[in-house]
C-alpha cells in the first residue's frame, strides 16, 4: 500500500485540477455547475459573486500545495521502501 500507484495519480489529477482552478476560478466554477444541472433545475441561471470568486482561486491554490506535498511524501515513502535492511554475516571466532 505504501507506494500505489492509485495514491500517486490522485495527488497528480488533484494538482492539475488545482492548477486549473487557481488560473481560471469562473470556467471551474461554470464545470462544476453544468455537472450540479443534472440534479438541480435553472442552474444556468446561476452567477457567482466576486468574493466566491476569489475563494475558488484559493481552494485551488490550496489543492495545488496539498497535492505537491502528497506527491513528496509519497516519494519519500518510496524510497524509504526501498533501502534495504543490511545483510548480516556471522562468521565463527
Amino acid at each position: 500500500m505504501a507506494g500505489s500507484p492509485l495514491l500517486k495519480v490522485c495527488y497528480a489529477l488533484t494538482t492539475l485540477y488545482g492548477i486549473v482552478t487557481m488560473l481560471a476560478p469562473k470556467r471551474a466554477l461554470s464545470a462544476s455547475l453544468k455537472l450540479w444541472s443534472v440534479g438541480l433545475e435553472n442552474v444556468s441561471e446561476l452567477e457567482p459573486r466576486p468574493w466566491y470568486v476569489r475563494h475558488t482561486r484559493a481552494v485551488g491554490a490550496g489543492m495545488v500545495v496539498a497535492g505537491v506535498v502528497g506527491c513528496l511524501l509519497q516519494r519519500r515513502v518510496d524510497d524509504v521502501d526501498a533501502v534495504e535492511e543490511p545483510e548480516i554475516i556471522e562468521t565463527d571466532a
